[in-house]
């Protein structure tokens, strides 16, 4: 149970939750404590404590339980964790040096601040946006510049690709003195030596289950933002170069780690944000590596007129961004499928990206990982083939939304809507999984089969904007969804008035 009684995410199969409740017991009862007391030494609510405690409450996120073990000074074994799972509970009782202490202390700091980033990801990305002039805000926590999101919804076809061979290296690239607040001390360097990139600090001390250093489609520029000639049929327009995943991650990390701290301090301002500050004009794609995410609101639309759609509740320890949040399903990185040249020019399209994503996160399809040397068959391959054919026949639609940056990350983030009808999403869809390596598909109640997903209704939309974790890209896609649903979903205006 999420903790609402509305949305329902099903257990992982993860053997780090298992006896979690009856550990934080026999703490408390060791240490004498209250199970308010506990809870505000952990940072969570009373009634969540006493929910894992009963069982009523299971704990499958590995940052959660990484966040417990370090709070409760236990080990990693302890919270069920493989050894060495956290590099600072070393059973080792000789004493430390000065300057390892000091090392220590570094990386204890650093390891608390990207826990709290973790969990408060929503709400650090909506005070970001405010450091933004009105007229840069995309909702409550993306940024977009005028011309970037189209007054209505465009198929994915109609979205040109250009491609530049040639491109200058980012000036910004993570390992600024501006940085230094966000890059722990080294173990083993000389004095007061940093860890040279935030991407090193996470293989080290915090590493994501999933966490590769991936060829990835670099944002260069938009057509309609002043940037970027418009074409002349008036297409939406992205132009992209070679850049790679952790080239992003050095960056975007380090600036929402920035904000993390800054929050847990003085508070989200300007001064407190020198990285931040760094980086300037967030939509200056020279001055840093620009990484775009396709978002995609998936709906199964029946002939009824009714419609739901589906999310995902992901798993801070298991991906390296946009964990522990709901999120539209699938979300993914655009890049291609493999390293070669062939891989390239068959995955340099947005829908082949999405259909990638659908196979690994509804079907639970090994991950196309960007490491393989054997090209997809996408004509013939399935589930791609099946999926195209669907697309041809008209019973699934994709369309384009726009794109926008979010807030605390300044990651990109491409909004899109695929609408399946329901005969064909069934057909598709019917071996649905609950869970897939990046979190869990999230339903609207405990009874709920995985493919009913959640009802596309008004109430249900300003629930999950308004009170619940929600990515502000995934929050972005439902509110364009609902506005522009009388396009989307033909007929279903009437059944979601309320």
């Amino acid at each position: 149970m999420t903790g609402h009684t509305w949305l329902w995410t099903p257990p992982r199969a993860t053997p780090a939750s298992v006896g979690v409740g009856q550990l934080l017991r026999a703490y408390r009862q060791a240490h004498g404590l209250t199970q308010q007391q506990l809870a505000d030494r952990l940072g969570f609510d009373q009634s969540y404590v006493s929910k894992v405690e009963s069982g009523r409450r299971a704990i499958h996120d590995i940052s959660t339980l990484r966040h417990i073990a370090r709070n409760l000074a236990l080990s990693p074994e302890d919270v069920g964790l493989a050894p060495g799972a956290m590099a600072d509970r070393r059973r080792d009782s000789s004493p430390r040096s000065p300057a390892a202490e000091q090392v220590a202390a570094s990386q204890r700091a650093w390891r608390l601040t990207r826990d709290h980033l973790n969990h408060h990801r929503i709400s650090l990305a909506r005070a970001a946006v405010r450091l933004y002039p009105e007229t840069d805000r995309l909702g409550s926590g993306l940024l977009a510049r005028p011309g970037w999101v189209w007054d209505r919804p465009v198929d994915i076809d109609e979205v040109a690709l250009r491609w530049q061979d040639k491109v200058e290296p980012p000036l910004i690239r993570g390992d600024e003195p501006e940085t230094a607040g966000s890059r722990p001390l080294l173990d083993g360097g000389s004095p007061q030596t940093r860890y040279q990139r935030y991407t090193r600090a996470m293989r080290d001390l915090d590493r994501p289950t999933l966490f590769e250093n991936r060829l990835s489609f670099r944002l260069l520029d938009i057509a309609g933002d002043g940037t970027a000639p418009v074409t002349a049929d008036n297409r939406p327009t992205l132009n992209f170069g070679h850049t790679t995943y952790f080239d992003a991650v050095d960056v975007c990390e380090t600036v929402a780690h920035e904000a993390a701290a800054a929050m847990a301090g003085t508070g989200l301002s300007w001064p407190a944000l020198p990285f931040r500050a760094r980086i300037g004009n967030p939509f200056d794609f020279g001055r840093r590596v620009a990484l775009p995410s396709i978002n995609t609101l998936t709906i199964r639309h029946d002939r009824g007129g009714q419609a739901s759609f589906f999310l995902h509740r992901r798993s801070a320890g298991s991906v390296a961004t946009a964990g522990g949040v709901y999120h539209v399903i699938p979300a993914g990185v655009f890049q291609p499928s493999g390293i070669t040249a062939f891989h390239h020019e068959a995955d340099f399209d947005l829908w082949r990206n999405i259909m990638r994503e659908l196979s690994e996160e509804l079907l639970g399809n090994p991950e196309h990982d960007g490491s393989s040397s054997s090209p997809i068959d996408y004509d013939t391959d399935e589930p791609f083939r099946s999926f195209e054919q669907a697309r041809r026949a008209g019973s699934v639609r994709v369309s384009y939304f726009g794109i926008g940056l979010d807030a605390l990350t300044l990651f990109g983030e491409i909004l899109t809507v695929v609408v399946i009808d329901a005969d064909a999403f069934d057909k598709l869809f019917g071996g649905m999984v609950q869970s897939n390596a990046e979190g869990s598909v999230v339903t609207a109640g405990p009874n709920r089969a995985v493919t009913e997903g959640i009802p596309f209704t008004h109430t249900s939309l300003r629930r999950l904007v308004d009170t619940e974790p929600i990515a502000p890209s995934a929050a972005a896609c439902l509110e364009l969804a609902w506005r522009h649903r009388e396009t989307l979903l033909p007929g279903v205006r009437a059944r979601t008035a309320s």
